[in-house]
């Protein structure tokens, strides 16, 4: 085999012109293959970031109705018939249970609706914001950090203290130039005590467009938070509990949240309503289906490249086989079998598709590093692909190169000798 290997590159090194044209179809289809699947995986990552999870890796499992998938408070009046009758909060042994799923690193329970209708007032001064109850655990998976005063102690949960901690931008409407810290502020019917300001940590990392700036700097961020003891008094009941749960692995976003839903449902009293992570399985399989889509056409356009490039081998190797018909000959005059001759050829031709292929992954490779820098798109090699790649390339070898094998194997050592 190696004798047939050292022949094969001695004989593409004394044909270069040539040995080079063949394996450009080779080569163009490889490099298509490696970027296309490059761009695809890199554009799917900044995708699922942005759809599913972002670098934090958070989730939040809210209450939906069932048959519609509309979130509850989009349909049930809590102004006037409060929660939903006989369901309430989360056990503990229920948010035990979730910090058990795999992949959910921790998990935090949260009062809120998200409908930016509820009014913080100081002073004839008021504010349209998001009010949340929130437990002890919620600071440390949110991207929001303490700049003054303190967070909630465990004695504000034990007393259910009315005590907020308000972000930078409802400071600013609020108390403008003041100091925020002690000051009082009405939340619903119910007089609160500022004991800390947030603000919202920003990864500069993630903006790549003008919506993206919006999403994370430019949208002001209204909001207070209050012990999860102390909502009953923004709400006037204890309401639906969302969860928030944090993920240690992107990949385990979506079962990691399914798996968590899952507890937290069999965990309720049979209903209509269920929790569940708003669209992200349906984003997520939507996600998949069009990159899959997507892969299948431009690899399949690749494709038609590398079976271009396996007709050109056929037609070179058959060339070769006529070229050296009188050297054929002598080897089987001299006691060389079928076999040996059908071997010697048939490496020649995967040999020559394997160079081309492992130049296709190079070129591949950097081209796709190229648009990824010129066009701001990522790029994520996929090791294999690159295997895929190069062993695809290697069958085209054989594939292509066996009917020349078979007619250099099957010549008249006679015949061969007499060609001129």
């Amino acid at each position: 085999m190696l004798e047939n290997i050292m022949l094969s590159l001695r004989g593409i090194r004394s044909h270069r012109m040539r040995s080079v044209l063949t394996m450009l179809g080779i080569i163009i289809g490889i490099a298509a293959i490696i970027i296309i699947v490059a761009i695809i995986d890199g554009a799917t990552a900044q995708l699922k970031e942005s759809m599913v999870g972002g670098t934090t890796n958070n989730v939040t499992l809210s209450f939906y109705e069932k048959e519609t998938s509309m979130f509850w408070a989009t349909e049930y009046d809590t102004s006037t018939s409060g929660p939903i009758p006989g369901i309430t909060t989360i056990s503990d042994e229920a948010y035990n249970n979730v910090l058990a799923v795999d992949g959910v690193d921790d998990a935090t329970r949260i009062y809120g609706h998200e409908d930016g209708s509820q009014t913080v007032m100081y002073l004839g001064n008021s504010a349209y914001s998001n009010v949340y109850g929130i437990d002890k655990d919620y600071f440390n998976i949110s991207s929001r950090r303490l700049t003054a005063g303190r967070l909630f102690t465990a004695r504000d949960y034990e007393m259910s203290n009315n005590v907020a901690i308000i972000s930078d931008t409802m400071a600013g409407q609020l108390f403008k130039n003041e100091d925020a810290i002690g000051k009082t502020v009405q939340i619903g019917n119910e007089l609160f005590t500022v004991v800390g300001v947030v603000t919202k940590l920003v990864d500069y990392s993630e903006i790549q467009n003008l919506g993206d700036y919006y999403m994370n700097v430019g949208m002001l961020e209204s909001i207070a938070f209050v012990p999860l003891t102390s909502w009953s008094g923004v709400a006037g009941y204890d309401d639906i509990q969302n969860i928030i749960i944090k993920v240690n692995d992107p990949d385990k976003i979506v079962s990691a949240s399914t798996a968590a839903a899952e507890v937290l449902n069999n965990a309720l009293p049979t209903s209509e309503y269920e929790y569940k992570s708003g669209t992200l399985t349906d984003d997520a399989d939507s996600l998949k289906q069009i990159t899959d889509i997507a892969s299948i056409l431009l690899i399949g356009i690749a494709s038609i490249s590398l079976l271009v490039g396996g007709i050109g081998v056929m037609n070179i190797m058959l060339v070769s086989v006529t070229e050296r018909t009188r050297e054929i000959g002598l080897k089987k005059a001299l006691g060389a079998k079928r076999r040996v001759i059908l071997s010697q050829f048939l490496t020649e031709s995967v040999v020559l598709t394997s160079i081309g292929g492992i130049l296709g992954v190079l070129i591949g490779i950097g081209i796709s590093k190229i648009i990824g820098m010129i066009a701001g798109l990522p790029s994520a090699i996929n090791i294999g692909a690159i295997a895929l790649s190069v062993g695809f390339s290697m069958a085209v070898g054989i594939v292509f190169g066996l009917v020349p094998s078979i007619k250099a194997a099957n010549l008249n050592p006679i015949d061969a000798l007499r060609y001129e």
